[in-house]
C-alpha cells in the first residue's frame, strides 16, 4: 500500500506546492484548507504522516497537533510555519510534533522531512526529533552564518585594514564560529543517522561528479582561511549506490579535518580512482599527522578527539570521523587513515561499485 499523508494549510499555493512536489513519489497525498477540515479528515482515515500550518482561521496547528496525538498516536506529524523561532519550535515538539519546516522551503528540505518520518514510523521508532536537534537545526545555524560571514569580511579588510592585534580578535571570532558550525553540523547528522537508520534512500550516482565536485566547490572549502588549495584528482569515476545527502556528510567531514589539521598554505590532496571493485576517495594533507596508535585505538571512535602537539588550539565535537565510519560502514564500504606523524595523514574511503548498471543508469 502507498504512504498516506495529508497536507493541512489555510493558503492554496502552499497546498498546490505540495501536490506538485510529491506529485512523483507514488504516494496517497489529501489536503485540507483549514484545521478543523484536515482534523475531521485524518479522524476518519489513518494517514501515516500529517503535515499542518501552525498559523491558521479557526483551529490551528498546535490544536491539531494535540488532537492527533491522543486521538491517533500513530500518526506522524510535522508542522510548517511561516512563523518560525525557538517558542513555535519548542511548543510543537513539546506537544509531540516530528519536526517542523519554516517557510518558504524548498522540495528537498520537505522530501527529507517527510521520508524521515515515514522511516521512523516504519520502523517503530520515537517518532520525534530531539528538541535540541531540531532548535540547533532551525535556529542556531542561520544567526552563526551571519556572524560567520561579517567576521570573514573583516578579516578580508573589506571595511578597512585591521590593526594586528584587531585581525588577531576576529580570528579568533571565525575559529569559534568553525567550532561552532561543527558542533552543530555533527549533532544534526547525527540526529538524522539515528532516525532513518542508513538503510534507505539509496540511487545510482558517481561519487566524483555528483559529490565530491560540489563539495571541494564550497566556498568554505574553496576559500578556506588556512589558503591550502584543494587539488581535485579523478582518475576514474565509476557508478556506485548510495544515498547522495549522507555520502556529502562524509566528504565535507574529510575536507574539514584536512583544513584543521593542515598546515597553512600547503595543499589537500583528493583524489578518486577505482581498485578491483571498489571506488576510492583519498584526502591527504600536510601537518601533524597521527600516531600508528591513534589511528589503531581512537580514530573513529565516538566523542573521541585526539591531542597532539601542534593542534592545541583545534576545536571539535569529537563527532565527525565517527559519522563517516558509520555512513560508509552502512554502505558496505571501508574508512581507514594512513599517516607519517609530522609531515601528513591521509583518509580512504572505499565504496563498492554498482554492479546494478540499470538501478545506476543516470
Amino acid at each position: 500500500m502507498p504512504d498516506t499523508i495529508l497536507f493541512i494549510d489555510d493558503e492554496d499555493i502552499v497546498l498546490r506546492s505540495c501536490r506538485r512536489i510529491f506529485a512523483r513519489e507514488g504516494m496517497e497525498i489529501d489536503m485540507a484548507v483549514s484545521g478543523e477540515e484536515g482534523l475531521d479528515k485524518a479522524r476518519r482515515k489513518a494517514y501515516d504522516v500529517v503535515i499542518t500550518d501552525l498559523k491558521m482561521p479557526g483551529l490551528g496547528g498546535i490544536e491539531v497537533l494535540k488532537t492527533l496525538r491522543r486521538e491517533r498516536p500513530e500518526t506522524v506529524v510535522i508542522v510548517f510555519t511561516g512563523y518560525a523561532n525557538v517558542d513555535t519550535a519548542r511548543e510543537a515538539l513539546k506537544n509531540g510534533a516530528f519536526d517542523y519546516v519554516p517557510k518558504p522551503f524548498t522540495p528537498e528540505e520537505i522530501k527529507d522531512v517527510v521520508r524521515n518520518a515515514l522511516r521512523a514510523r516504519k520502523e517503530r521508532g520515537p517518532a520525534r526529533m530531539l528538541d535540541l536537534m531540531a532548535i540547533v537545526s532551525h535556529e542556531l545555524k542561520s544567526p552563526l552564518a551571519t556572524v560567520q560571514t561579517t567576521a570573514d569580511t573583516l578579516y578580508r579588510g573589506y571595511f578597512g585594514k585591521l590593526e594586528p592585534g584587531q585581525h588577531k580578535i576576529v580570528e579568533t571570532i571565525l575559529r569559534n564560529c568553525a567550532y561552532l558550525e561543527d558542533v552543530i553540523r555533527s549533532y544534526i547528522d547525527l540526529s538524522k543517522m539515528e532516525i532513518d537508520g542508513l538503510e534507505s534512500f539509496q540511487e545510482g550516482l558517481r561519487l566524483g561528479a555528483d559529490i565530491l565536485a560540489g563539495e571541494a566547490a564550497v566556498p568554505e572549502i574553496r576559500d578556506n582561511m588556512k589558503k591550502m588549495p584543494v587539488q581535485v584528482e579523478i582518475a576514474d569515476d565509476p557508478r556506485i549506490l548510495g544515498d547522495p545527502q549522507l555520502l556529502k556528510i562524509v566528504v565535507r567531514n574529510l575536507l574539514n579535518n584536512a583544513i584543521k589539521y593542515g598546515r597553512e598554505g600547503t595543499p589537500i590532496r583528493v583524489r578518486l580512482d577505482r581498485r578491483g571493485g571498489e571506488a576510492v576517495l583519498s584526502v591527504r594533507n600536510e601537518g601533524v599527522g597521527i600516531s600508528a596508535g591513534d589511528i589503531q585505538n581512537r580514530l573513529f571512535k565516538r566523542f573521541e578527539r585526539l591531542k597532539q602537539k601542534g593542534t592545541e588550539g583545534v576545536k571539535g565535537s569529537g563527532l565527525g570521523l565517527y559519522i563517516c565510519r558509520t555512513i560508509v560502514e552502512k554502505h558496505k564500504g571501508r574508512i581507514w587513515a594512513e599517516s607519517e606523524p609530522g609531515a601528513w595523514a591521509a583518509f580512504f574511503v572505499a565504496l563498492p561499485v554498482s554492479q546494478d548498471t540499470g538501478a545506476a543508469a543516470a
